[in-house]
């Protein structure tokens, strides 16, 4: 098994890799319908893990029930087969770590809207009883404004304490709480210190517990020693509380939103922000309004009695330590997907100047996105045209094959189409062949009546075209009618109705055609197959075998029906002149 994925999975076909860490890789992909997801495909080591598949099942199924704006939910996931993947939505945006390292710290207003949206996701995967315990900006894309949490579910796939062969942490340890490095009991309060670590990234442009070797930030962690006093004033209490050393000490989700609610860029707050109880209440120390100069920047003024210091600050002086330098450093490639931190160089000839990334550009399809989609809907075009071309040649046995292929379609969409959206709402199941099984007689009736309604329609139109090419373009009868049963295999695809048909052959030729390169293949066979159809329509008779030629039929019909009427006629007056005793006359007609 390689994560080296195929061009497809399942109903999905994947377009370009966008991530990798230490769980898996991500791509790029589409589904049926062609819009753009993200697929995550587990690594060999953690799909090999039998406990581990049994875990991921019923956590994505867990993970179903978050229904948040700001968390990328989960559209589909496939655990058994021999290559697991889990399906997402698609955030096209910077992470909020690119944003950052670009651009620098957030604003006041920037900060508060991050900051509330990450605790409003945080309150949605914590009611679901799930734990995320990978909050990092990396992990945190920036969609117009707005937060949004990815990679939500693969972070806690495996215990975020134990280590791996190569003893990393499944995690960025500079955002991890304190007893996960402990690895004592994790509970939803490892978000909290996450979360709060994340934010104070955005509002700094540095981690929290400083840079270094992976030792001192870990030390850093366990004793608390949050650089708090590089935030602004306003946020510092809501991060004192939110990054408190003992879980039981931090805040919960919801009582974090409150908190996030209330902050105020324009009032600077020394002491830490409390609430009193369940009720909430909220309970402010000293407060000075934020001056409009830099006045606010002086040693605060002491009115009273000051405030006695937080008590989680530690008045014994730190071991004495000199963090190693760190350089600022281009994004990691663990941006989509939780995972091993990348490796640090280790001499400084081996780190890389930092060059900012491209700024941001407006979203529009990728490239690849495009080419499958034209590929596949440049092929179908010219089936039809050859299906066209060939009805016109013998307008007769292929109309009839042309009513038949487009209730077969027609029938094929309505099973696996329906069955292609169970997947993405529910995932995959044993049960969808019972299901499928089960479902052909209604869709069998169901595509026999619509086609029954949609091959009159189809028969009008190609009546319409006769007229028009007989009356106004000076045609023969029969090339009239050749072209008009062309017309009414047409309509079979491309009038109102026929957009189930359409919708088979565009799945139908997604499947096949694996690579732009093997759509351009079948552009270049399919379209020599049109043109010689096109040029054999236009260059010979057509044969309307079983029938004869509607020239004839014409004449026949109007031969007869002259006969008919000229001897009802004759009849007619035959008898009424015995009637009247000129009998001899009749010899006269």
């Amino acid at each position: 098994m390689n994560t080296q994925a195929p061009e497809c999975l399942g109903p999905y076909r994947l377009v370009r890799k966008i991530g990798e860490g230490g769980m898996g890789v991500v791509h790029l992909g589409l589904d049926g319908e062609g819009r753009e997801v993200a697929i995550k495909v587990l690594h060999p080591h953690v799909a090999a893990d039998l406990k581990a598949r049994d875990r991921l099942t019923r956590e994505v199924e867990t993970m179903r029930r978050v229904r948040s704006p700001h968390v990328a939910e989960v559209l589909d996931a496939e655990l058994v087969g021999g290559q697991p993947y889990v399906v997402t939505r698609f955030a096209p945006g910077r992470t909020l770590e690119d944003t950052v390292l670009a651009d620098g710290a957030l604003e006041a207003r920037e900060i508060i809207r991050l900051t509330q949206g990450l605790c409003k996701a945080l309150v949605a995967i914590h009611a679901a009883d799930v734990i995320h315990r990978d909050f990092k900006p990396s992990n945190v894309m920036l969609v117009d404004g707005e937060p949004l949490v990815i990679d939500f579910g693969i972070a806690h796939l495996v215990n975020a304490t134990r280590l791996t062969q190569t003893g990393m942490f499944v995690g960025t340890p500079g955002y991890l709480a304190p007893e996960i490095i402990r690895d004592s009991e994790i509970t939803q309060a490892a978000d909290v210190h996450a979360l709060a670590s994340t934010v104070f990234f955005a509002a700094t442009g540095a981690p929290p517990f400083g840079t270094g070797t992976f030792e001192a930030v870990c030390f850093n962690i366990m004793e608390g020693r949050a650089q708090i006093d590089k935030a602004p004033a306003w946020l510092r209490g809501w991060l004192s509380r939110a990054l408190q050393v003992d879980p039981e000490a931090r805040p919960s989700a919801h009582e974090l939103l409150r908190m996030a609610k209330a902050l105020d860029p324009s009032v600077t707050s020394f002491n830490q922000t409390t609430f009193d109880g369940p009720t909430g209440t909220k309970r402010i120390g000293n407060r000075t309004r934020a001056m409009e100069n830099f006045s606010d920047l002086l040693p605060p003024v002491e009115y009273g009695k000051p405030a006695p210091p937080p008590p989680q600050r530690r008045e014994e002086k730190p071991p004495p330590y000199v963090p190693a330098p760190m350089p600022a450093r281009p994004p990691r490639p663990d941006q989509r997907v939780a995972g091993y931190p990348a490796p640090q160089p280790t001499s400084p000839s081996q780190v890389r100047p930092y060059s900012p990334p491209p700024a941001p550009r407006q979203y529009t399809p990728p490239a690849e996105r495009r080419r499958y989609l034209f590929g596949s809907q440049l092929t179908g075009l010219l089936l039809l045209v050859t299906l066209v071309a060939l009805t016109v040649m013998m307008p007769v046995m292929v109309g009839a094959v042309a009513v038949v292929l487009a209730l077969v379609l027609r029938l094929g969409e309505y099973l696996f189409g329906d069955l292609v959206k169970r997947r993405q709402v529910r995932g995959s199941s044993a049960a969808d062949p019972l299901l499928a099984l089960v479902g052909t007689p209604w869709a069998l009736i169901k595509s026999a009546l619509v086609t029954c309604v949609h091959v009159p329609l189809a028969l009008l139109f190609g009546v319409c075209v006769w007229g028009v090419l007989y009356w106004a373009g000076q045609m023969t009868v029969n090339d009239a009618a050749a072209y008009a049963a062309g017309a009414f295999a047409a309509g079979l695809f491309v009038l109102p109705g026929g957009g189930a048909p359409r919708k088979a052959v565009t799945r139908s030729l997604t499947g096949v055609l694996r690579s732009p390169g093997a759509a351009l293949v079948a552009v270049v066979l399919v379209g020599t197959a049109a043109l010689f159809a096109v040029m054999f329509a236009l260059g010979q008779n057509p044969d309307w075998y079983p029938w004869q030629a509607p020239e004839s039929v014409i004449k026949t019909l109007a031969s007869e029906a002259e006969q008919s009427t000229i001897g009802l006629i004759t009849g007619l007056i035959g008898s009424l002149l015995d009637d009247l005793g000129l009998g001899f006359l009749t010899n006269w007609f």
